[in-house]
C-alpha cells in the first residue's frame, strides 16, 4: 500500500491509509477523484481504513533509564544497560536490540508497579519470590503461618 490505498476487486473493497483518507477530504484532489471514478465504476464500493500495526510505542533511552533508575538496585542496571547500548553499536539495528533487550528484563515496564517501602520499583516476579521464601521457611519450621490467601501460585 505505498501509494496510500489498495484496492480489492473481487470484494470491492478500498483499502485506505490515514494519510491517503486527510488528502482525499478535499475535493478535486487526486485522492478525491480517484474514490468519484472508483464508486462510479463500483457502486457498491466498501472504503476501510486501514489498521494501524499494534506494535508497542516507541520508548527512547531516556525513559528506560529512569525508570531502571526507580529500582532498588539502579547502579547495577545502569552499568548493564551502558553494556548494552555499547553491544548495540555493532548491531544492524542498534535501537531495536537495546529495546528487544530492555523488554525482554522489564516485561512489567507497563503495567501499574508496585513499590516497596523506600519508594523503590518492586519487581513482580521478587514479590512472587519472596511470598515462597516464607511459605517455604514456614513449612520447615512446622510454622502454622501461611501467607494470604491468592498470594501464592
Amino acid at each position: 500500500m505505498m501509494n496510500g490505498y489498495k484496492f480489492d476487486i473481487a470484494t470491492e473493497t478500498l483499502t485506505i491509509s490515514a494519510s491517503f483518507e486527510k488528502k482525499a477530504s478535499c475535493i478535486g484532489s487526486p485522492e478525491y477523484n480517484l474514490i468519484v471514478k472508483l464508486r462510479q465504476d463500483h457502486p457498491e464500493l466498501k472504503i476501510i481504513n486501514k489498521e494501524k500495526k499494534n506494535g508497542k510505542k516507541k520508548i527512547c533511552y531516556a525513559q528506560m533509564e529512569d525508570f531502571m533508575k526507580m529500582h532498588r538496585n539502579a547502579k547495577e542496571l545502569m552499568a548493564t544497560f551502558e553494556r548494552v547500548k555499547k553491544l548495540s553499536r555493532i548491531q544492524p539495528m542498534p535501537y531495536k536490540y537495546v529495546k528487544e533487550w530492555f523488554e525482554n528484563r522489564f516485561p512489567y515496564y507497563n503495567d501499574e508497579p508496585s513499590f516497596d517501602a523506600d519508594g523503590y520499583v518492586v519487581e513482580p516476579n521478587t514479590v512472587v519470590e519472596a511470598l515462597k521464601m516464607v511459605r517455604d521457611a514456614a513449612k520447615a519450621n512446622n510454622s502454622d503461618y501461611v501467607p494470604a490467601e491468592g498470594a501464592v501460585a
